[in-house]
C-alpha cells in the first residue's frame, strides 16, 4: 500500500457513534438493546458504540464464513455464533463494517429473521448504497461512502494491518 488517505477523522467517528448511540436509543425506547456485531471490521465499532447506548445494552458476536473464491458475488456459506444469544422477541441491531452490494447482509438477515427477533436492524459503519445488487437499507449509518477502495483504520483492516489507527482512511 503506497498511500493512506484519511477520510473520517476519529472526532468524526466519535461524534457519529455518540448520535448513533442516542438514535438506537430513541429507537428501541426504554427496551433492552442487543448489538449483534459481525466480526471481525465491526470489534471497534462495537465497543464504542455501546458504551454510547443509555440504557440496557447487551451483545453477542457472529462470524460469517464466505466463498473467497469469489469475492464479486461473496456467497454468504455459513453463519458462525460466537456468542449464541436466544434474540427471540428481542431488539437486534446488528452491526456491520462496510455494507456495499448487500448479498451478505441481506442473507444475514433473512436467516436472523427465522429467529423471531421483535425488531432487526442493520446498522452500518461505512455505507455504499450506490453498490447494492440486492433490495436493501441500512436503518441506521455512521458515514455514507460512493467510492470503492480499500476503507482502513478503526478496526477495518487491509492484510492484517491498519486496524489500529484511530481513523477511517482510503488506502490507494
Amino acid at each position: 500500500m503506497k498511500e493512506i488517505t484519511p477520510v473520517f477523522s476519529a472526532e468524526e467517528i466519535a461524534r457519529r457513534v455518540r448520535e448513533l448511540g442516542r438514535d438506537i436509543r430513541a429507537d428501541a425506547g426504554d427496551a433492552e438493546v442487543f448489538l449483534l456485531a459481525i466480526l471481525k471490521g465491526t470489534s471497534c465499532f462495537l465497543a464504542d458504540l455501546m458504551r454510547a447506548i443509555e440504557g440496557d445494552v447487551s451483545y453477542g458476536v457472529i462470524d460469517v464464513v464466505r466463498d473467497v473464491a469469489d469475492q464479486q458475488i461473496a456467497d454468504a456459506l455459513e453463519i458462525d455464533f460466537l456468542s449464541y444469544t436466544d434474540i427471540r422477541d428481542r431488539r437486534v441491531y446488528v452491526l456491520k463494517d462496510v455494507v456495499s452490494t448487500g448479498v451478505i447482509e441481506n442473507y444475514l438477515l433473512t436467516q436472523l429473521r427465522a429467529h423471531n427477533p421483535a425488531v432487526l436492524r442493520l446498522v452500518a459503519l461505512l455505507d455504499r448504497p450506490n453498490a447494492r445488487t440486492v433490495d436493501l437499507t441500512a436503518d441506521f449509518r455512521a458515514f455514507t461512502i460512493d467510492e470503492d477502495g480499500t476503507w482502513i483504520g478503526y478496526g477495518l483492516e487491509y492484510e492484517r494491518r491498519y486496524g489500529n489507527l484511530p481513523y477511517i482512511g482510503r488506502a490507494r
